[in-house]
């Protein structure tokens, strides 16, 4: 059973097991509560009696509470452990479903621990059916903002989810509406240490003829006097249909941004890079929605890669793609299909390339592409067999590239197989993780191809989130 999966749980004759239902929890991916950690877990009676009390003040006068999951983000857990109070002392919110009084949604509610008892301090509901996620800001002068994103069953949280703000005020929590979202993350692009909240949401057709349509955009709010308000806005791509990754980092060392990785209804990805200059936001490459428009970042289906920080030298990376030469045309491609350069972003939208690089994402690999190999070199995947062959090119009479020798092969084994017929077939290992042995088998002699490929091998590395 996974609580990840489902909306929510009925539970019942939890008071007499909670200690139980505990350890269990810990024992299932993504029902933990946030505070029981294996540290608090040396206190048995402490933590069984704050669970108790936690849940029947969620319970009220209903016989059972159905618990509501929060379905991404960090936080995954029904009852989340956190001071929203800012006052040092950890605070709980719980969620769970409204049945037994006829109201539908889900109620949120705020606890606060007093003379070693839980009680509410507030409790909200709201009609969705479901709760995208939540994340904590930093406020001004200390304290907490909670936010919540509500969605639907239907699945696709992009124009259905709706984030609210919750600030801890004179003893009570107050809520604030800041408006729908396919997107949120938290922003600090003043550096002042308080979080802001940037939303980006999904073109809108309009609901019926003689309407207007809703085109896409990004939104930053900040909390100012103890409210939110919308400090800045830009046009987002309209053609986006799903967001894949949105990633807020540093982009040059005196510039930060949100970097956004989208999918169209056919599955091609495009990425977009907001950052403020002069208080305002921008959105880059710049002329979105024109008909001129155009996005380096513009990648097929096959070659699925998000923004990152690809080198480790604390920059962001934007990923664009080349399908490499030589593959035959009715070949089905894959992400080692693709040539990927990665760059670096400038200021006024401009773009450096870091460096090249040839991706497994299926193996979860990559490695750096020496200068020589940029335009020679191509891939042939294996998947059955767990391993890519890379092929010299060469050029026939018309230009066109022709497969030539092969190169080398990267092969993926399993510790057991490896073991036992890895290195005796040939093969030398990269790297290791998990269960997975990576192998490189090299095929030429040519002593210039032979110190390429040793900086193939230096190079290679896992994908990181």
């Amino acid at each position: 059973m996974n609580p990840r999966a489902e909306r929510g749980r009925p539970v019942k004759g939890w008071i007499k097991s909670a200690l139980g239902a505990a350890v269990l929890c810990l024992g299932l991916s993504g029902c933990s509560f946030a505070g029981f950690s294996t540290q608090n877990l040396m206190s048995p009676p402490k933590v069984n009696a704050d669970q108790q009390s936690i849940y029947k003040v969620l319970q009220g006068a209903q016989q059972d509470v159905t618990f509501i999951y929060p379905r991404s983000g960090q936080y995954r857990s029904a009852i989340i452990m956190e001071d929203f109070t800012g006052d040092g002392v950890e605070d709980a919110i719980g969620f769970h479903l409204l049945e037994d009084n006829g109201t539908n949604g889900v109620e949120v509610q705020f606890l606060t621990k007093n003379g070693g008892e839980w009680a509410a301090v507030s409790a909200f509901t709201n009609n969705a059916t479901q709760v995208d996620r939540v994340c904590f800001g930093s406020l001004k002068g200390g304290g907490k903002s909670v936010l919540i994103g509500w969605g639907s069953t239907a699945g696709d949280t992009g124009r259905t989810a709706t984030v609210n703000a919750y600030l801890f005020e004179d003893g009570e929590m107050r809520e604030y509406t800041l408006g729908r979202y396919g997107e949120m993350t938290l922003t600090d692009f003043d550096g002042d240490g308080a979080s802001e909240v940037f939303t980006i949401d999904k073109y809108l057709p309009a609901p019926e003829e003689g309407a207007e349509a809703s085109p896409a955009r990004a939104r930053v709010y900040a909390f100012n006097q103890g409210k939110p308000e919308e400090m800045a806005s830009a046009p987002a791509d309209n053609a986006i249909a799903s967001y894949s990754s949105m990633i807020f980092g540093q982009l040059t060392e005196g510039q930060q941004g949100v970097v956004v990785d989208g999918a169209t209804a056919d599955g091609s990805m495009t990425t977009q890079i907001f950052v403020m200059e002069e208080d305002r936001l921008r959105n880059y490459p710049a002329g979105v929605n024109t008909e001129n428009y155009l996005n380096p970042y513009a990648r097929p289906s096959a070659a699925a890669f998000t923004s990152r920080d690809i080198n480790g030298d604390g920059m962001l990376e934007m990923p664009a793609v080349t399908r490499l030469p030589g593959l035959p045309e009715d070949a089905v491609p894959d992400t080692t299909s693709y040539l990927v350069e990665w760059d670096a972003f400038r200021e006024g939208g401009h773009r450096r390339t870091v460096l090249y690089a040839m991706m497994n994402v299926r193996e979860n690999y990559w490695f750096q592409v020496p200068y020589r190999f940029r335009r020679e070199l191509s891939a042939s995947n294996d998947p059955a067999r767990r391993t890519v062959t890379y092929t010299q090119l060469i050029g026939a009479q018309d230009g066109t590239p022709l497969l030539g020798t092969a190169l080398f092969t990267i092969r993926v084994f399993s510790q057991s197989a490896w073991e036992s017929r890895g290195e005796g077939s040939g093969y030398e290992m990269l790297c290791s993780q998990n269960d997975s042995v990576y192998g490189i088998q090299v095929l030429t002699k040519d002593e210039f191809l032979l110190r390429c490929i040793d900086q193939v091998k230096e190079s290679f590395q896992m994908i990181t989130v």
